[in-house]
């Protein structure tokens, strides 16, 4: 797969992702930029990647943190490592008309950041839990939990406020 067609298929779903994680969408194309110049040189490796889709994803989630290791400092940038999407829900997509995606999303970003990441990428990029896994360096079965704790807490949030 070449730099083209990898963009077309996964750039604005990996953009999306980065804001998401940075919470500022210039951060986030200079880190989309990062990510696809390591794709470049990772040209010859490509046929032995079997996941695709999750392996673009974990690559973009690296130059992320990377990134914020560099700007912040190593110290900073590990606490909002450990801290989770800077940007959230919110900061990853334009205002919902529909008043109830609203709430969710509001809901949503009050998550713990284990559980926020792992429905962002489940309900938004369509990744399985073995991809997210993969992604987030995490088992299967600790991706599958966490997003059964995180829709219990957003049902259990959305059920208050109405």
């Amino acid at each position: 797969m070449n730099l083209e067609e990898l963009y077309g298929r996964h750039g604005e779903n990996l953009f999306r992702y980065l804001i998401f994680r940075l919470g500022s969408a210039e951060d986030a194309e200079d880190v989309l930029q990062e990510t696809f110049c390591r794709f470049a040189r990772y040209a010859l490796r490509w046929r032995l990647v079997r996941n695709p889709q999750a392996f673009v994803f974990r690559v973009a989630r690296n130059e992320a943190n990377r990134f914020l290791r560099r700007k912040l400092g190593r110290r900073e940038g590990e606490k909002m490592i450990l801290a989770g999407a800077a940007g959230g829900f919110a900061a990853a997509f334009t205002a919902p008309e529909e008043p109830s995606l609203t709430l969710l999303m509001r809901q949503a970003d009050v998550l713990p950041p284990e559980q926020k990441e792992i429905v962002f990428l489940k309900v938004f990029d369509g990744l399985t839990f073995k991809e997210i896994g993969s992604v987030c360096g995490i088992s299967v079965n600790t991706a599958a939990s966490r997003w059964r704790y995180g829709i219990e807490k957003l049902r259990e949030a959305v059920k208050g406020k109405r």
